[in-house]
């Protein structure tokens, strides 16, 4: 984990870009199991429902409008993901049709987190417009 918090550091983000960009890189990394790669998804969902309302708080039209119900869409399938997922599936030996549609359930997840993160340029660098440079 200091690794990934002096990368994201190295390359400029703190605070919850960090923890967001923490979480993005480590997904899938090694040999993660289904239940590991599930928290990672939840912890980077909540990252982003802690951060976007509080960055976009003088555009709280946009927030509500495009990052709220994408945000409650992901939460739904979080929800889901949990109630789907078995023990069973972190053998070598399973693959079974469950295993399959679960391990497509959360690729939808992680494309759904990616999409907001990258909208909302949460990574990019970017200061939204009514940041003010300090200096």
């Amino acid at each position: 984990m200091a690794t990934y918090n002096r990368a994201a550091s190295g390359m400029g983000y703190t605070g919850y870009p960090a923890r967001i960009f923490f979480e993005m890189t480590n997904y899938g990394k090694g040999t993660q199991t289904y239940i590991e790669k599930l928290t990672i998804l939840d912890k980077w969902f909540s990252h982003l429902r802690a951060y976007l309302p509080v960055t976009l708080e003088k555009k709280l039209d946009e927030y509500n409008e495009k990052y709220s119900p994408a945000l409650i869409k992901v939460d739904a399938k979080l929800t889901e993901a949990w109630d789907i997922y078995k023990p069973t599936f972190e053998g070598l030996d399973s693959f079974d049709p469950d295993e399959k549609m679960f391990q497509l359930f959360m690729r939808g997840i992680f494309i759904d987190l990616d999409e907001i993160t990258a909208n909302a340029k949460v990574i990019d660098k970017e200061k939204y417009t009514d940041e003010v440079e300090a200096g």
